[in-house]
């Protein structure tokens, strides 16, 4: 490690680029065949699509601060998670103009936040809880509010989600080796300690709490999973009525980030897809449409191929697919080409991902990586490349048509806005979902 200051010469890459070793290990360095591209053909979006009157926003944001606790290298982060609701009939009054105000999206948009404190190393409770178990508690408490009243919990959402997972859990005590079942609230281990347990230490968060160190990637993880039960519980306040399955499908809910769950609360995948699909079902036993979700990816392995795949070699970059162009790969092209998987490996995504990958070159020439939730049949087959597989594919091209923005690669207005009002602090918004109901 450098001193504080210190600062790197580049001597060392040099003589590190000119070693026999480096050569040696470059040269056994396997390389995806160009062919492979060629088997990724453009496909026909239909052009009669759905019409669809608000876009509901998903996205968090995370900042760490030291805390002067007494203790060095003591840190808390704040998570905030914004849900924006916005009015695309507020558009229409600027259609013929060449450029949207940047007022008119100021106006056409309505945020909640949902806030948390994730406690550090170091971080020591008044009443004498220890760090890590204080960050057990905030987890626990942070599903306790509701974003819209009336309607249930966040831990209501994540309860109702699990209520079948039969899987034990080892208790957080380090002393205790006892596999306990999963259960609701908060009760006693059996073991000498009478260790308190909440009903979220099956997501086994605490297991990667550093207690001399920052904890970003376990408060990251965190902010992902409250995104993911943020966005069920609303999916399921407009599921729970007649009147709310009646417009679902004519609001697009967009996520930022891939539809997927990494990390330690990645087992909960399968009940995530599983309540999607429920939804789905009820949407279209109720409406004859489909639930309209998607995800947009802004970095990455899929982001850096797309951008690959789009080189001209007359023409050059941004040059070999023209605007509105979608491609769909299967999973056998993803082991080929993007994220290297052995023939007999288990399939990319599979355990992580409720989503598929499509590519698409949006009407403005964006490049852009979309996540379809795999709510049909079809799109539970990986290497089905159909259209039927990527659920309102055309509806979703549309919006992003519709809503880039050059301010930003690859910007999508809806989630930057949602990012705008997660990163500064915002105080509780109206009951904006109620608002959907009105015309």
């Amino acid at each position: 490690m450098p001193y504080e200051s210190q600062r790197a010469t580049g001597e060392s890459l040099i003589s590190l680029e000119q070693s026999r070793i480096f050569n040696e290990f470059a040269g056994q360095i396997h390389v995806p065949k160009k062919r492979n591209a060629c088997r990724l053909r453009p496909i026909s979006l239909p052009e009669n699509v759905e019409s669809v009157a608000r876009v509901l926003a998903i996205d968090g944001s995370i900042i760490s601060e030291k805390i002067k606790s007494g203790f060095p290298g003591a840190e808390a982060s704040l998570v905030q998670i914004a849900l924006v609701a916005i009015n695309l009939d507020k558009l229409n009054i600027h259609t013929n103009k060449p450029i949207i105000p940047p007022s008119a999206f100021n106006e056409m948009d309505q945020a909640k936040t949902l806030q948390c404190v994730l406690p550090g190393c170091n971080v020591v409770k008044s009443d004498g809880t220890p760090p890590r178990e204080f960050f057990r508690q905030s987890i626990f408490d942070a599903l306790q509010g509701r974003i819209q009243s009336g309607h249930e919990t966040l831990l209501e959402t994540y309860r109702s989600l699990v209520v079948d997972r039969q899987m034990t859990f080892r208790c957080p005590e380090a002393n205790c080796a006892r596999e306990l079942p999963p259960q609701e609230g908060v009760w006693n281990c059996h073991c000498e300690r009478k260790f308190l347990i909440y009903e979220t230490d099956p997501l086994r968060f605490h297991e990667r709490f550093n207690e001399v160190g920052p904890n970003g990637e376990p408060h990251g993880e965190v902010m992902r999973f409250l995104e993911v039960i943020l966005l069920l519980n609303v999916l399921r306040y407009f599921a729970s009525s007649e009147s709310g399955l009646k417009i679902l499908p004519r609001i697009a809910f967009v996520m930022d980030g891939p539809l997927a769950a990494f990390g330690q609360f990645a087992a909960i995948v399968p009940y995530v897809q599983k309540e999607l699909q429920r939804i789905d079902s009820l949407c279209l036993a109720a409406t004859g449409k489909k639930l309209f979700l998607f995800s947009l990816v802004k970095s990455g392995q899929f982001f850096e191929h797309f951008e690959q795949l789009d080189f001209d070699e007359e023409k050059g970059p941004d040059a070999k697919y023209g605007p509105q162009t979608a491609l769909l790969p299967d999973n056998s092209y993803i082991h080929e080409a993007i994220v290297y998987r052995a023939p007999d490996a288990k399939p990319w995504g599979k355990d992580t991902y409720y989503g598929r990958i499509a590519l698409y070159k949006s009407k403005s020439g964006q490049r852009m990586v979309l996540n379809l939730p795999k709510t049909s049949p079809e799109s539970l087959d990986l290497n089905n490349t159909r259209f039927e597989a990527f659920p309102r594919l055309a509806d979703a091209t549309q919006i992003v048509d519709r809503l880039s923005t050059y301010l930003f690669d690859g910007g999508f207005v809806p989630v930057v806005r949602a990012h705008s009002h997660a990163a500064i602090p915002l105080k509780m918004g109206g009951e904006i979902l109620k608002s959907l109901f009105e015309k």
